[in-house]
């Protein structure tokens, strides 16, 4: 493989600070997967001498983490054989290093469980008092209000716990801050970490816990930070520690691509890397390998304007050829006319032949993005052009999903539910009927008949009804009962159908699994509110996402989204004034709820010119060959009726032209999408439902459908942390008393759904196993080898598989075995927990370049141990079937595979036209 000299400089440095300045498609993944396998090569060979255990990545996403792991397993093989223990170097994000770091080793955080950003500020509304937002007020002494001041209420107390305030004294008497105690202590006793608990409590370990300082200052040497201009004053104490405690750091970014100021991230990080650790060699990639030369001066002349930045020049590596019409500048008298341009350009350049990894194919709907600045505001008349076209899209994350006529259909089932004015079944037929899903109009009446009996019966119910009255139940049960089928929605739109669908179904678990235990008629009416008031406002723009989804369609999202991605066809429209650059949030912020004045800083939140243009830069650096730059006056807005400045500004190059352009004589291919997930990265619950039935596999994993909640949900992994607790006290040579059982029962059970009768027969059940578990295996404790070990296998071709093996016990002959803890809620078929346990007797050789024995099933029910000698022809199947499972999915071949026994265990059979006649 050929490298630049600066490439090659950067993947030879082995000691002290290092700073990797990477501009947009400079290949900083290939970079750092060759300094990695450097540093594990052995010092007489010119390397590192490390083991993987000494290294840690950090990685802005868990996307990005898998393309690193595959790309650094894939270079180890080549260049260095087999690499044992290669599952000990952590490649991840901050926030999962954190997490980990704290369920492995403080006992009482391994049953907290993580609220995302839409489920926390459900918590804070359902616990308005509770949580100090309604004790709290605005710092002109406005009261704040359930779900109104909300969202600002949870960032003000973000910002409090992840920045770091230069004058704290001016935080005394404000009543956010004051509440923060408050809110952490009601956090603390429900079980719950957010996102910011977690990193504020990981510093908090990282600097007083002495053992563990000792422990990383003994096994980390080098810590290597990816994006580093979006780490944020908390996420930089992490790695200050580190580099306290004797590690290197690393850090790779770009200062032209600072786009995460609003939560806190500070391009002054970067900028001023080098003089606030000692040593650092900063070290220059510049050649972009991804857009054309067309791209790359467009962009880099545009960035060029900003004053504060690194001094580069990114440069063209003939990635892409680039020819006239490939770039164009256009303006509209109206957003209809540029959303019909947008679409008849993704019509004109499907198909068009474009050259991708050394070989040319012809574009297909999925290489076109359509990128703005707010989706919310700027997407719909995009969506209708698109729509009139014929054109597949999918808007990535929640924006504007309520906009959609089936995700429409939906929310008016609940209204309906719900009893609120003016829903009748009439009404909600015809929202069902407008969606044009191709159902029955037989089948739609019985899911109204239905509905209608579940609405009165639930009137009459038992307040302790929660199971019956599900939210996730009943939607489930009315897809049913109108027969839904992907293969019958016309018009070819039934993955993008089902797509929506599923999105609904998380924004019905977020809902739920906080207000589960409401009175069934309380918590239907909460979530119509919560559906017509506020779930299009409460989900961020550029919301999660499924990294497996790959429906053949047009993207559309926000520039934030896209950071990471490319594209062979780029579209930014809107490029209007006060839009892009926005003109920045009116109305209230956190910055209302907490003084500016405490936080040195505090400006890069809001955002300025210089933020924007990094935003725009990104934008237009997602493409690789085609990008068309577009605006159109808002009518009726004064201020929204001239170009963008930035649109001005590209102007200028002789690349960008302004005529629409002629594609029709460019060469043609038959459209072929590129393979929408190049690393596959599988837990074993995933592989568990694709061998069961890929289309299960589909439906859960891939299109986010959600089985509904059950009351004893959390026993089964109350056991299990539990036992790992004991395990790990074993293995640090503590003696566990049988006596301690209903300790570590109170520690750790948490059953978060479960009325208070079945949380005393599950604590009581809990008890009776843990203590006899300790009586019957006391004197195997001291075999143990490994416990909760995380594994992870490279099968090769991007393709690997996660898991955490329960226990790895010696036997009084010296023989090893591999145990999974099994309960009756974990029940699943033998051969299913065969082959995971082979699976795991893989991710040990490779952990410790030892075989295992056995494999061994503990059902601790029943006190009961079935092992089985490890099968060298078994797992030989095992790695074929999952790189069968992870090609299914590259090619979005998921069939549904019938059986009597899983269909009839399957949540989604009726959704399933292929469902076993006997389930």
């Amino acid at each position: 493989m050929n490298f630049t000299e600066t490439q090659a400089e950067a993947i030879r440095h082995r000691e002290g600070n290092l700073q990797l300045i990477a501009c947009a498609g400079s290949g900083k993944t290939e970079v750092v997967a060759q300094r990695v396998v450097n540093l594990l090569r052995p010092r007489e060979a010119g390397g590192g001498d490390c083991a993987p255990s000494n290294i840690i990545a950090f990685t802005f996403t868990e996307k990005a983490a898998a393309e690193l792991k595959e790309r650094i397993h894939t270079r180890c093989g080549e260049q260095l054989g087999t690499v044992t223990g290669l599952a000990e170097m952590y490649v991840g994000t901050i926030h999962g290093f954190c997490l980990d770091l704290l369920k492995t080793e403080v006992p009482e955080y391994m049953k907290y469980e993580v609220l995302n950003e839409v489920q926390q500020v459900l918590f804070v509304d359902r616990h308005s008092k509770a949580s100090g937002l309604t004790e709290s007020t605005t710092l002109d002494g406005t009261p704040l209000r359930r779900f109104i001041d909300t969202r600002n209420y949870t960032a003000a107390q973000a910002i409090l716990r992840e920045d770091m305030p230069d004058r704290p004294r001016e935080l005394e008497g404000n009543s956010v801050a004051a509440a923060l105690p408050k809110y952490e202590d009601l956090l603390h006793q429900r079980g719950y970490l957010d996102f910011s608990g977690i990193l504020k409590a990981a510093v908090d370990q990282l600097r007083g816990n002495e053992g563990l300082r000792a422990r990383l200052a003994a096994r980390v040497r080098h810590v290597i930070v990816d994006e580093y201009q979006d780490v944020n004053p908390v996420q930089e104490a992490v790695v200050r520690v580190f580099h306290d405690l004797g590690a290197a750091i690393c850090v790779v970014g770009d200062d032209d691509q600072t786009i995460y100021q609003w939560r806190g991230s500070d391009v002054q990080n970067i900028l001023q890397f080098a003089k606030r650790y000692p040593g650092v060699r900063s070290i220059r990639l510049e050649e972009n390998f991804r857009s054309s030369d067309g791209v790359i001066a467009v962009a880099r002349d545009f960035i060029g304007t900003v004053v504060d930045r690194l001094p580069k020049a990114m440069k063209p590596a003939d990635a892409q050829a680039y020819e006239p019409g490939d770039i164009v500048a256009l303006s509209f008298d109206h957003p209809a006319d540029e959303a019909a341009h947008i679409a008849r350009s993704c019509r004109a350049l499907h198909g068009v032949a474009v050259r991708d990894d050394g070989r040319e194919r012809g574009i297909a709907w999925s290489d076109m993005a359509i990128l703005l600045r707010s989706v919310r505001r700027d997407g719909a008349a995009i969506q209708a052009a698109l729509s009139d076209a014929g054109i597949p899209y999918i808007i990535t994350g929640m924006d504007n999903l309520f906009e959609k006529e089936e995700v429409e259909a939906a929310r008016q089932l609940f209204y309906f539910l719900a009893r609120e004015d003016g829903v009748t079944v009439e009404s909600v037929r015809d929202a069902w009927r407008a969606a044009d899903l191709g159902i029955r109009p037989a089948a739609l009446d019985a899911a109204l008949i239905a509905a209608a009996r579940a609405r009165d019966d639930m009137q009459r119910a038992d307040i302790g009804q929660f199971k019956v009255y599900n939210l996730q139940r009943q939607f489930m049960g009315f897809l049913e009962r109108i027969e839904l089928r992907e293969e019958t929605v016309p018009g070819g739109r039934g993955e993008v159908v089902f797509y929506n669908l599923g999105k609904f179904s998380q924004a019905i678990s977020d809902f739920e699994s906080i207000h589960f235990r409401s009175d069934p008629v309380e918590k239907y009416s909460s979530f119509a509110g919560f559906l017509r008031h506020h779930a299009d406002k409460v989900y961020p723009e550029g919301w999660q996402d499924s990294a497996y989804a790959s429906p053949d369609a047009v993207r559309i999202m926000t520039v934030h989204q896209a950071k990471g991605l490319q594209w062979p066809v780029v579209f930014i429209p809107q490029l209007v004034r006060n839009r892009f650059p926005s003109k920045g949030a009116g109305g209230r912020t956190p910055w209302h709820l907490i003084p500016e004045r405490a936080f040195g800083n505090a400006a890069r939140y809001k955002g300025g010119r210089d933020d924007e243009s990094r935003l725009f830069y990104v934008a237009m650096t997602r493409a690789q060959k085609f990008l068309h730059l577009t605006w159109a006056p808002t009518p009726g807005n004064q201020l929204t009726k001239n170009p963008s400045d930035f649109f001005n500004d590209v102007l200028a190059s002789k690349y960008v032209k302004r005529r629409a352009p002629d594609y029709s004589a460019r060469p043609r291919l038959p459209p072929q999408p590129r393979s929408a997930v190049a690393n596959v990265t599988l837990s074993f619950s995933d592989l568990k439902y694709f061998f069961e039935c890929p289309y299960q596999f589909k439906l859960r994993i891939l299109y986010g459908f959600n089985a509904p909640l059950d009351e004893a949900l959390g026993y089964g992994k109350s056991l299990h942390d539990a036992l790992a607790e004991v395990h790990a006290r074993a293995l640090r040579g503590d003696t566990i008393d049988p006596s301690e059982a209903d300790a570590l029962v109170d520690r750790h059970l948490r059953a978060p759904y479960a009325y208070p009768a079945l949380r005393e027969q599950l604590a009581g059940a809990a008890r009776k196993v843990i203590g006899a578990y300790l009586v019957r295996n006391a004197a195997a404790f001291r075999n143990l080898e490994f416990s909760e070990k995380a594994i992870e296998i490279a099968l090769g071709d991007g393709i690997s598989v996660a898991g955490r093996i329960d226990l790895v016990r010696r036997l009084d002959t010296g023989e090893v075995t591999i145990v999974d803890l099994k309960s009756t809620d974990r029940a699943q078929a033998e051969a299913v927990t065969e082959t995971q346990l082979h699976i795991y007797a893989l991710g040990y050789h490779e952990l410790t370049g030892r075989d295992a024995d056995y494999v061994e099933i503990y059902e601790l029910d029943e006190q009961r141990q079935k092992r089985r000698s490890v099968d060298a022809d078994f797992i030989a199947d095992v790695q074929r079937d999952v790189r069968h499972a992870a090609g299914s999915l590259r090619s979005n071949d998921l069939p549904a595979k019938p059986h009597a026994r899983n269909c009839g265990a399957c949540d989604y059979r009726r959704l399933c036209s292929a469902a076993h006649p006997e389930s």
